[in-house]
């Protein structure tokens, strides 16, 4: 009895510990704080991070003049993501033999002609011949290719029209009306829970023109975004031409339970199922 109690015992804590473990994984927030930096060359340069579970799982990002580099961080171990850029240059089309082209390879042909042999005329004549074979069937060969990116062009709008005809035809259903309206309010739902909680900024402008600075900023100041963070902007009324520039950093944290939350209402929606099979089919 003392041997059942003990397993009793040994089970139910590592239950605990498992339950323990998936609501600490619910209920523990994932935070993110992603900076934002604009100089007057118009190279922007964002880095961001994102943390979960006490920095446990941690991922790393930064895009600089095109370029992303990504890093994943497990206990502190670090794993690099970036993507190589492929430095193979695009091969160049076929030279195209325009009649200009041909007309002076025939006068060349003729004047070499005449400064032969009459054995080896033969030899040139059947190898013009063969010459202008290979560039009749060159130039067919394109014009059969062009005729036939032409009519795949020309199925793939169709095909774009009838995808867009369908869509159209779907939304106009009053059950997928719905499903579309539940959709949109679990995205909106979402976003109140992912913005930043906090915003630090600064911006420096000008358009060129003193009034039309002038005009820009009063539209800028009535944006609840400007005045609900700490967020600041500096009209340049003296420069003589336009340009911005400035940084940003914003902070936020969402509890996973939220986007798990989200799905089981999609989930147990008829409409949205409905819907889901529709598109399946």
């Amino acid at each position: 009895m003392s041997i059942l109690l003990t397993l009793l015992k040994i089970i139910a804590i590592i239950l605990a510990v498992i339950l323990g473990f998936l609501l600490l994984c619910l209920f523990h927030p994932v935070f993110y704080q992603i900076n934002g930096k604009l100089e007057e060359e118009w190279k922007p340069l964002v880095k961001g991070s994102f943390w979960w579970l006490f920095r446990i799982l941690r991922v790393e990002f930064q895009l600089a003049e095109g370029d992303l580099a990504l890093n994943i961080r497990i206990f502190g171990f670090k794993i690099n993501l970036a993507k190589e850029k492929s430095h193979e240059e695009p091969l160049g089309e076929e030279p195209d033999f325009s009649d200009r082209e041909e007309t002076e390879l025939k006068e060349q042909e003729e004047q070499t002609i005449k400064e032969e042999p009459k054995e080896e005329q033969t030899t040139r004549e059947e190898s013009k011949e063969e010459q202008q074979t290979a560039v009749h069937k060159e130039k067919k060969k394109r014009k059969r290719k062009k005729k036939k990116e032409k009519s795949k062009k020309t199925k793939e709008k169709k095909e774009k029209t009838n995808i867009f005809q369908a869509v159209k035809r779907e939304l106009s259903d009053e059950k997928n009306k719905l499903a579309v309206s539940h959709v949109w309010r679990e995205v909106i739902y979402l976003f109140s829970h992912i913005k930043p909680k906090t915003a630090v900024g600064e911006i420096n402008f000008s358009t060129g023109d003193p009034a039309l600075t002038g005009q820009a900023t009063g539209v800028l100041s009535l944006m609840p975004v400007f005045y609900r963070y700490k967020l600041h902007v500096y009209p340049d009324f003296a420069a003589d031409k336009f340009y911005i520039q400035g940084y940003l950093t914003v902070k936020g944290h969402m509890a996973l339970y939220h986007l798990v939350l989200i799905l089981v209402r999609l989930f147990c929606d008829k409409n949205i199922r409905g819907l889901i099979n529709k598109i399946r089919k």
